[in-house]
Formats: structure tokens, C-alpha cells, sequence
């Protein structure tokens, strides 16, 4: 199968089976009586181990297999989901926490084993067959299949609830199970580093590289900037539940519609690809815009514009940051660079969840998710305002 096909296939297919637990993830915590200050904690562990661990798996990938980092952390991810499954066979807060806690460090392994090696591997067997230059397309077109994948994964998800939270972690497990399989057949030595370096050579190249490129440097900064999207994320949910199923279902399906956009846009227009920089900053404004008027949304037609906007922006952030990233870092370190770039972005989410948990903490009220996602989205623009006046040349690489 060509690189650029397998690649698509495995995008659309990690993203179905994932979001089957979008519909079930924050209602099955929160039916297991856990706090949003409980769940802040549990998801800024995740990040805090993807960020601690991301190094540590790129250098792995690079010295010895991206093929096989992909595959085991497919498989992570999948007893993950399969430990949450008996969380709820407890009943102290203790336990529910400790199994919960548990599962989201699996989760958070296996991402740092898939994270940068699964890009990496698809630039280096495009290298190979000398078709490099498809590798913004792919990567933006591989967006597109994600967020189809998520479109039909997670609207399906939504159905669980009504069967048993069960039956919704156990068809996570069985299409991560089939993303493996796909994984073993037909991810080969083809995306392998062109000449192999140990592990101490490209942890010491991608540091240097890093300080040493401004572009690469900016490029980090955008990428922690953009972690503020996870109040959205940790949200939505339940605060759109309270009001309506239906209206759950509408935002659900408009974040997935302006993630294909979004997705769809770079796919299509050159000129969003070759202007990295400023269409970075564009994402990450729409981001910010889209999220902070939000807040104000007092009807249906304004929650789906407002919805639309941020999430184009997220559409457009993932193809432009892959792009803008592995066209710049050589072939024998790409999975290594890739895992820095994201330990700084991930570390990033940790830093987030970790100030709301604690303002929570000692807040007499918690924040209502309409401040939450105010206070984000000026502070996503704020970024962009800043970041677009350091912005690199369009000649630095």
C-alpha cells in the first residue's frame, strides 16, 4: 500500500475508533461521581506523562523502529481504555481515582509512543520514493480523514450512553485493536530514518536545532499557546448536556464540520502551505476568536457559528504544524524533533489544567464554562497578536 494511502487509512481509523469515547468520556466520570476539579487532575497526569515521556519514546522510534512505536502504542491505548472499564466496579473516591489515574497513564504512553514517529515515518518513506514534495498535501489531507473518522466515531459514541458505558469502552478497544492490525500489515521499514544515529546524537541534534532555529523555536511557542483549547475540550460536554441531547448532538457534528473545513482549506489552497507562518497565526486567532464569543452565544445559530469558527481554526492548526515541522529536520531525528516540539506543546496542557485545578480548589464556585472559554479565547488571540509580530521570514528555515 503507497505511504500516503496507509497514512490517510490510519488517520481515519485512530480517530473513529478514539472518539468512541467522546460520548461516554466526561458523562462516565461524572457518573462515577467525580468532580470537574477531579477531572482537571486526572487529565493533567495524561499530559504530564505524554510531556515527561514524549523524548524519551522519539528517540526510541528514531534508533530503532517508528513501525514498531506506532504499534505499541496503539496497543496502550487500547488497555487503557480497557482498564477504565472497571472503574466503576469501585466505590470510594479513592479507587475510582486510582484506576482512572492508571488508564490515563497508559493512554498517555501509548500517544507518546504514536506522537512523532507516526509523521516521521511518512516523511521518510515519501523521501524514499522520492515524492517529498506531496508531504504538506498528505499530512492536510490525512486531516481531512481525521476528522471524518471523528464525525462518525464520535456521533456514534453519543449512542452508548443509552446501551451501557460499557459497551461503548469495549468498541474503543476493538477499533484501536484493528488500527494494530492494520498497523502490522502493512506499516514496513519504508519510513525508517534514511541513516540511523543514536539515541545521545539525536537528542543532541534536535536540542541544538532548536536553539538554533528561530522558525523551529516559533513554531514551539505557537504550539503551547494552542494547548489552551483544552478548556473547550474538558467542557462542552457536560455544559451542553444540562441544556439539551440534541444541542450536544449539533455541536458535536459542527465541530467535526469546521474541522474538515478547516482540514479541507490547507488541502486545497497552496497558498495556506507555503505562508506557514501567517496561516498558523490565522488558526490559532480563528481558535481563539470562535471560543471567546462563544461565551456569549445566547441561541442555537450562534453557539454552531461561534463552534464553527474555533474549530476551523483547529482544523487548519494540526496539517500547517506538521508541515511547518517536518520539512525542516533531517531525516535521521525527525521522530525525536517531533516528540521535543511536542513535549514543550504538551507540557503546555499540563501547565493549564494544573492552574484551573488549583484555582479551583480555591474558588468558593466553580467557574462556569462560558467564563472558562472567555478567559481562554482572549488569551488564544492575545497569543496571536504577539506571535504575529515575531513571526519568522517566509526564507528562514
Amino acid at each position: 500500500m503507497h505511504p500516503s494511502l496507509f497514512y490517510k487509512l490510519l488517520s481515519f481509523l485512530l480517530s473513529f475508533g478514539g472518539c468512541m469515547a467522546v460520548g461516554i468520556y466526561l458523562p462516565y466520570l461524572h457518573h462515577l461521581n467525580l468532580s470537574k476539579a477531579d477531572i482537571f487532575l486526572i487529565n493533567a497526569v495524561y499530559w504530564l506523562v505524554i510531556g515527561v515521556t514524549q523524548m524519551a519514546t522519539g528517540l526510541w522510534a528514531d534508533r530503532h523502529s517508528r513501525a514498531w512505536s506506532v504499534r505499541i502504542g496503539i496497543g496502550l491505548c487500547a488497555l487503557g481504555s480497557f482498564i477504565y472499564l472497571f472503574a466503576a466496579a469501585f466505590h470510594t473516591k479513592w479507587s475510582i481515582m486510582s484506576i482512572s489515574l492508571a488508564a490515563e497513564i497508559l493512554e498517555g504512553f501509548g500517544f507518546s509512543f504514536t506522537s512523532g514517529a507516526q509523521q516521521a515515518w511518512l516523511s521518510d518513506a515519501l523521501k524514499r520514493r522520492g515524492q517529498d514534495g506531496e508531504q504538506k498535501q498528505t499530512f492536510a489531507q490525512a486531516a481531512r480523514f481525521n476528522s471524518l473518522g471523528m464525525l462518525l466515531g464520535g456521533s456514534v459514541s453519543f449512542l452508548f450512553p443509552l446501551v451501557s458505558f460499557t459497551f461503548g469502552w469495549l468498541m474503543r478497544v476493538a477499533f484501536l485493536l484493528v488500527s494494530l492490525a492494520i498497523c502490522c500489515i502493512w506499516m514496513n521499514g519504508e519510513g525508517e530514518p534514511l541513516k540511523r544515529i543514536s539515541s545521545q546524537q539525536a537528542f543532541k541534534a534536535s536540542w541544538r536545532l532548536l536553539r538554533e532555529n528561530n522558525a523551529l523555536r516559533w513554531a514551539a511557542t505557537v504550539g503551547a499557546a494552542f494547548c489552551l483549547i483544552m478548556v473547550f475540550n474538558l467542557t462542552w460536554v457536560p455544559h451542553f448536556e444540562e441544556q439539551s441531547l440534541r444541542l450536544t448532538l449539533c455541536v458535536w457534528l459542527t465541530i467535526n464540520l469546521g474541522m474538515f473545513l478547516g482540514a479541507n482549506a490547507v488541502s486545497r489552497w497552496a497558498k495556506l502551505r507555503q505562508q506557514e507562518s501567517g496561516s498558523l497565526i490565522l488558526a490559532l486567532a480563528a481558535t481563539g476568536s470562535g471560543l471567546a464569543l462563544l461565551a456569549f452565544a445566547d441561541s442555537w445559530y450562534a453557539v454552531m457559528g461561534m463552534v464553527l469558527i474555533h474549530e476551523v481554526g483547529r482544523g487548519m492548526y494540526n496539517p500547517l504544524m506538521d508541515g511547518f515541522i517536518y520539512s525542516r529536520v533531517d531525516s535521521s531525528y525527525k521522530a525525536t524533533y517531533g516528540s521535543l516540539n511536542s513535549t514543550i506543546s504538551f507540557l503546555g496542557c499540563f501547565a493549564i489544567l494544573m492552574t484551573h485545578w488549583f484555582a479551583m480548589g480555591k474558588l468558593e464556585h466553580e467557574p462556569s464554562a462560558n467564563m472558562l472559554w472567555l478567559c481562554a479565547g482572549m488569551m488564544l488571540m492575545a497569543f496571536a497578536l504577539v506571535l504575529w509580530r515575531f513571526r519568522p521570514n517566509k526564507s528562514v528555515v
